[in-house]
């Protein structure tokens, strides 16, 4: 009896395993657009590829066992997410690309570790991208245009096999990158609250630095100081030379007997 049971329950369990493979499949980019189209693909650890774009509210915190996409990862355009939670990605094989998310506020990707390239791009609401332990990005790191990004936390990041471009950030004064030991080029562009000396340390690990120097004050000009009291005088001049001639045209009681 305790055979004929464990055989009947073996269909079920085979049925279940081809149903959860069927779901995971590889060999194409996953299309996350619905609430529903997240909770199919939960429970997968790899995928080639995934992209959302939407205008609905979805939440991708339930693909917490999603540890690798050999692809590229895209997120964009869209309306209505608040936030993107890869909470156990690890490894990205392509780009990660995050563009043109109208509400998107925050980008975390707690766990992941090795990239092959980033682009944050356009996200106007943007404030915070968040990587603790990604260590290397084999292209290139390319933020630009976010309006309200303030904070950008890398803390573990120690190369960058290309280039660093960090711009257009209004709002930007803290960028993470403590341990960052080589990049083959840099620029640094239009990030007016980033402070200077975090500016210096990071362009002094590029083999080639893009940045532009910032644009010294000039000293207050002794020409323009001393300009006043010359001035000053002619005017006084002219209004004595006005005087006279006021005088000398017919205004008699105003000139000395």
């Amino acid at each position: 009896m305790k055979r004929l049971a464990l055989v009947a329950l073996l269909p079920g369990c085979f049925l279940f395993h081809h149903k959860q493979s069927a779901a995971c499949q590889e060999g194409h980019t996953v299309e996350l657009s619905l609430p529903e189209d997240v909770k199919k693909f939960a429970g997968c650890e790899r995928a080639t590829g995934i992209r959302i774009r939407t205008g609905a509210e979805i939440d991708v915190t339930p693909l917490s066992e999603l540890e690798e996409i050999t692809g590229d990862l895209s997120i964009g355009p869209t309306v209505g997410i608040d936030t993107i939670a890869f909470n156990g990605l690890m490894r990205v094989g392509g780009t990660i690309r995050v563009e043109d998310n109208g509400s998107l506020r925050g980008l975390f990707l707690p766990r992941l570790e090795k990239v092959g390239r980033i682009e944050v791009d356009n996200n106007a609401v943007l404030s915070t991208i968040s990587l603790p332990r990604l260590a290397t990005v084999d292209g290139s790191l390319v933020i630009t245009d976010n309006n309200a990004l303030e904070m950008v936390t890398t803390t573990m990041l120690t190369d960058i096999g290309q280039e660093l471009v960090i711009a257009g950030h209004p709002r930007l004064n803290l960028l993470e990158m403590p341990r960052i030991a080589h990049m083959q080029a840099i620029r640094l562009e239009s990030n007016p609250k980033l402070p200077q000396d975090m500016v210096e340390t990071l362009t002094s690990k590029a083999d080639v630095n893009q940045t532009a120097a910032p644009t010294p004050v000039p000293p207050p000009s002794r020409d323009a100081g001393s300009a006043a009291p010359v001035s000053g005088s002619g005017a006084s001049s002219a209004g004595g030379s006005a005087a006279g001639s006021g005088a000398g045209s017919g205004s008699g009681s105003a000139a000395p007997p």
